[in-house]
């Protein structure tokens, strides 16, 4: 049974159902609190609705590492070196307390270490994880925090070319691959 009650100019609206614990949830606008009802009570009654409360982003991304990580091509180390930064970080926010801010503070935090490019594919992996929970595991966010966060820019790639003499020196130090530097110098190395 849902109940809505105006208080302060916002919709307080609270959904109680045997089975299920109290569900709370304010709003600014009366029609998208009765849409926000319907569509949790039909999620109650398929029983797809998976309370968020008690849930932290550890346990999420925990379980997107076992069940979704293992399935890629190749979940490789630095994926799971995502994840457990992510965990390290963040991992002890419960999932009704995880907001845009949160993850802006996150971003910002971390593009003081490491490069955007790195920021970014972190960033990435939250929103996967966080999309699979809803949309598959039936978790109740209203929406994906990490789509409402600005997602830093790869940044400026690195150009790098041997200065005069430098080449000597890397020819002199070399030994026994000496005419492989020299093919590559040649051939791949044009401006």
């Amino acid at each position: 049974m849902a109940n809505i009650k105006l208080r302060c100019g916002k919709y307080q609206v609270q959904i109680r159902r045997k089975g299920y614990p109290d569900v709370y949830r304010t709003f600014t606008n009366q029609s998208v609190a009765k849409k926000w009802i319907k569509a949790t009570e039909a999620d109650m009654e398929r029983q797809l609705f998976q309370p968020i409360s008690g849930l932290t982003l550890k346990d999420i991304l925990d379980r997107y590492q076992q069940v979704i990580m293992v399935c890629h091509k190749s979940p490789g180390t630095s994926e799971t070196y995502r994840l457990q930064r992510l965990k390290k970080d963040l991992g002890s926010v419960a999932l009704e307390y995880l907001t845009p801010a949160k993850i802006s503070a996150y971003r910002d935090n971390r593009l003081h270490s490491v490069s955007g490019a790195s920021v970014k594919r972190e960033l990435v992996i939250l929103r996967s994880a966080l999309n699979t929970a809803i949309k598959d595991w039936g978790i109740s966010l209203p929406t994906n925090p990490v789509t409402n966060v600005r997602i830093p820019a790869n940044g400026a790639n690195r150009t790098r070319r041997l200065e005069q003499g430098e080449e000597e020196i890397l020819l002199s130090s070399i030994g026994e691959l000496k005419q492989i530097i020299i093919v590559a110098l040649e051939t791949g190395m044009r401006r």
